[in-house]
């Protein structure tokens, strides 16, 4: 982790977006935040305080270290814990007050098992696979499960699935999935032991703002909280700029200008071979700190605000920038690599178009390998 290399996070960009989020759903929805990955790079104890702050009582997580980490971190809202845990563990996530969301019978028979044996009914949300072929219960099995949850020490309090396609806002797919989801409601499930409203959530990101009909009375939101539509590009230029706001930036300093002659090839491998005469910056970020050699001979970056190329290969914490055509560089000038400077700017999703990938990746990359700094304004 270079010193050079850091990462910025706007935390009033963050609470801009939760309100966002929340003003795209009714008042009696519940918006979860989700946290999970370290709030996709973006330090899930502080992201969770800054959403809390504005008005947050729900977060999502993937796995019972993350969970155990928020609520220690002092989290009061309620917690789900989305990927499963082990056996060995359930009543260590139980006594951090984390609700499991469920998604076979040997974790609810544990579960209801340790319940009876401390004399309450355990916090549930059942998954239902809907059409993503991940985890969850087939359809055909809810009615059976709910039926059986009547005589199990569990606290059912909603079930849950999940969207595949709803960053396709002309999808059909996602209204058959709501359909389905929907449809899977019997009268166990309003005498499961439930002491709060029963919940149906399928909304991501995508379901929330392209499919508003399906919102139910929980929803999830992961990438819009950190400032990004789930389908990129064209997302933002349908919602304008003044809907989200990216909360994170990269930046490093330059580590050494150099000239080279025409014909020198730059990198391992000599992938590419200079033209003409070419000032070089050398950068001290590689693949290590989450910038993929995938954009070698791709990417660009931002010096005195404007664009450079970067040459060659991408190295696995080093790259090297073209500053040829621009005057007075010098040896620890700051370079954005992700963010605003000057008039310009370079986002996630233009990150991830080089990369071959998708803004969620870029952020937990960048974010989860580099030093952080938590700001109210940038």
């Amino acid at each position: 982790m270079h010193p050079f290399n850091r990462i910025f996070i706007d935390g009033a960009a963050l609470a801009h977006n939760y309100s966002y989020v929340s003003s795209r759903v009714s008042p009696d929805v519940r918006v979860m935040a989700m946290v999970k990955s370290d709030a996709y790079g973006h330090d899930m104890l502080r992201a969770s305080e800054i959403f809390a702050d504005s008005g947050c009582s729900s977060f999502g997580v993937a796995d019972l270290d993350e969970g155990v980490a928020l609520r220690e971190g002092g989290c009061d809202g309620d917690i789900l814990v989305f990927v499963g845990v082990d056996h060995r563990d359930v009543d260590y996530l139980l006594s951090h007050r984390l609700t499991p969301v469920v998604f076979n019978t040997e974790d609810l028979k544990r579960i209801a098992s340790l319940g009876r044996r401390r004399g309450q009914k355990m916090p549930i949300y059942l998954k239902v696979d809907s059409g993503m072929g991940r985890l969850g219960y087939d359809p055909a099995e809810v009615g059976k499960i709910l039926e059986s949850c009547t005589t199990l020490a569990v606290n059912l309090q909603g079930v849950i699935s999940h969207y595949p396609n709803s960053d396709e806002p002309d999808s059909d797919h996602s209204l058959q999935a709501y359909r389905l989801l929907a449809s899977i409601e019997s009268p166990p499930v309003r005498s499961a032991g439930s002491t709060a409203p029963f919940s149906y959530s399928i909304c991501n990101s995508g379901g929330i703002f392209y499919f508003p009909q399906t919102h139910g009375d929980l929803v999830r939101a992961g990438i819009s909280l950190y400032g990004y539509y789930p389908d990129g590009a064209p997302g933002r230029a349908r919602h304008g700029l003044d809907g989200l706001k990216p909360a994170m930036s990269c930046h490093t300093r330059v580590v050494q200008v150099k000239q080279v002659a025409a014909g020198s090839g730059i990198s391992y491998g000599h992938t590419y071979i200079c033209e003409r005469d070419t000032r070089i910056a050398v950068l001290p970020i590689g693949y290590s700190d989450g910038y993929f050699r995938l954009m070698s001979n791709r990417a660009e970056v931002l010096v005195r605000g404007q664009r450079a190329p970067v040459l060659g290969r991408i190295c696995m914490n080093m790259c090297m920038v073209d500053i040829t055509a621009i005057e007075g560089v010098t040896a620890g000038e700051d370079v954005v690599l992700l963010g605003h400077q000057g008039d310009d700017c370079i986002d996630a999703d233009e990150i991830g178009g080089w990369g071959e990938t998708i803004s969620y990746e870029i952020l937990c990359a960048l974010g989860n390998n580099n030093k952080r700094f938590i700001i109210e304004q940038l």
